[in-house]
């Protein structure tokens, strides 16, 4: 028997389960990898709430949101080391793999650089904000260095996309791991005193930061290196600048950057000021608190996205359209049924996983209303994740990137105002309900727009392909498989 497009049903089920187990087989350590991220920010918090100095806790999602405010700019055009990576790997032009990772590292140095010239103008910028003066001293506390963290934040990212486009990504899981085991036992030492030092509170937490993303740039830049990976990849070969390619990474990668920008920028004004300074820092607690969870079902969503990210790439590159539209469909089916899970969880169980973090019969009464409010667009959250990375990993980052920042600007912060002006009874849950009639809205129309099939129309390495000393794909590849010593 055959299916429709001519394929035996046997085969077509073996294919399929082959599909299956690469989506999980990518899937569950890049999961691992950015749930990592989520682990070492409930870490510190955690150690934030022994410090018993409730401003600190208060300031600490502030403080990283406006250091994420710029560092994510250089992620965003960084992550599209994962595209290119893995759409070369589909043509089996492996030169070009280990080409981008560089390019990462050069754009990780530019906003390093930057960074300092901004250092200055962060008291400023916690000031303007306008919270009360005791969270203000522990927002610079941690602000100020982690704002040092941009350089190797960005270069671990960009070595890490790389060994997901090409398909090894338990290297990046265990990089991460580990720099979560270095961020727990720096910021701990420094945040308590230990070993000598002098109590650092909160501050300790950004070092410890800053000791774990250090460690995890240097772990994969030496796994980079290894003779193992160099042989089919050339990553000792291809370090030197490539205008060429760095081109490629802004052209794709730039509306990713501006809309990773005003996310950011966008959930800053969300916690800072819809929340914070209307509703002051009760509220705000209560809003740090329940992100924590927050981090928990969409972190891992997206270390799915990542994965997809590579797979879709992948499929493109071998010119497999129908495969990427497999791959997606199954990622959906899992982060669905994950973010449902959840979605119980947080409403029946909201208020004793808030109490876990703070007693406060105020805050545990405000987060728990904010649970439910993540309960009802965990769906969407999961569609609009996965149809995001679907799409960039077919290199159609435009028109998401642009929708995303007219409807974060419209919906979450025009709408959270209209909620606090008109609805000021709701108070924080005004803004809330905001974000959430965003994050259903996103899901609705990516999946509209990668039903389109609007992204199987772009051509994205015959675009902007990078010849490379004067060798094409197939030279290239010819070029590696006699070095592996085939024929």
């Amino acid at each position: 028997m055959t299916s429709g497009d001519g394929m035996n049903v046997t085969d077509s089920a073996s294919r399929r389960r082959k599909e299956i187990r690469n989506v999980l087989a990518m899937s569950i350590p890049v999961v691992v990898t950015t749930s990592s991220r989520a682990m070492m920010d409930v870490a510190d918090y955690i150690m934030i709430t022994r410090l018993d100095v409730p401003e600190a806790q208060a300031a600490i999602l502030p403080a990283q949101v406006i250091m994420w405010s710029y560092i994510i700019i250089g992620l965003g055009i960084a992550s599209m080391v994962n595209t290119f990576a893995s759409q070369s790997l589909g043509r089996k032009d492996y030169r070009e793999c280990g080409a981008y990772a560089w390019q990462g590292v050069y754009l990780a140095l530019f906003f390093g650089a930057i960074s300092a010239v901004l250092f200055p103008f962060l008291p400023l910028l916690v000031k303007s904000i306008g919270h009360d003066a005791a969270v203000q001293v522990q927002e610079l506390a941690y602000g100020r260095i982690a704002l040092l963290t941009t350089a190797p934040t960005i270069a671990a990212a960009a070595f890490g996309w790389f060994f997901i486009g090409i398909h090894k990504p338990w290297t990046t899981m265990w990089s991460a791991l580990e720099a979560n085991v270095v961020n727990v036992v720096v910021s701990f030492v420094l945040m308590f005193g230990y070993l000598g030092f002098e109590p650092m509170g909160i501050a300790g937490a950004a070092w410890g930061t800053m000791a774990a993303v250090c460690y995890r740039t240097l772990r994969l830049m030496v796994t980079l290196l290894s003779p193992s990976i160099d042989r089919k990849f050339h990553c000792r070969a291809t370090w030197r600048p490539s205008w060429k390619r760095l081109k490629n990474l802004l052209r794709v990668g730039a509306p990713c950057g501006a809309q990773w920008f005003c996310d950011v920028v966008v959930w800053a004004i969300f916690v800072n000021v819809l929340v914070g300074r209307r509703f002051g820092t009760v509220h705000l607690i209560a809003t740090n608190t329940a992100w924590q969870y927050m981090r928990i079902s969409f972190l891992p969503t997206i270390g799915v996205g990542q994965a997809l990210t590579a797979l879709v790439g992948k499929s493109i590159g071998a010119g497999d359209p129908q495969r990427a539209k497999r791959e997606a469909a199954f990622a959906l089916k899992i982060t669905v049924m994950y973010m449902c899970f959840l979605s119980v969880i947080y409403v029946c169980f909201g208020a004793t996983l808030i109490s876990w973090f703070n007693a406060s019969p105020d805050v545990i009464a405000i987060g728990a209303t904010i649970m439910i409010c993540t309960a009802v667009f965990q769906v969407f959250d999961a569609m609009a994740i996965v149809y995001t990375s679907a799409l960039r990993g077919a290199g159609d980052t435009f028109i998401p990137s642009m929708f995303f920042m007219v409807s974060n600007w419209v919906i979450i912060v025009g709408g959270g105002w209209a909620m606090v002006e008109l609805f000021p009874g709701l108070e924080s849950l005004g803004p809330w309900i905001a974000a959430s009639t965003l994050i259903i809205v996103a899901g609705i129309f990516l999946w509209l727009r990668w039903r389109s099939g609007a992204w199987m129309r772009i051509k994205l390495l015959d675009a902007g392909a990078v010849p490379g000393e004067g060798e094409g794909v197939e030279a290239r590849a010819a070029l590696v498989s006699a070095s592996d010593g085939k024929s």
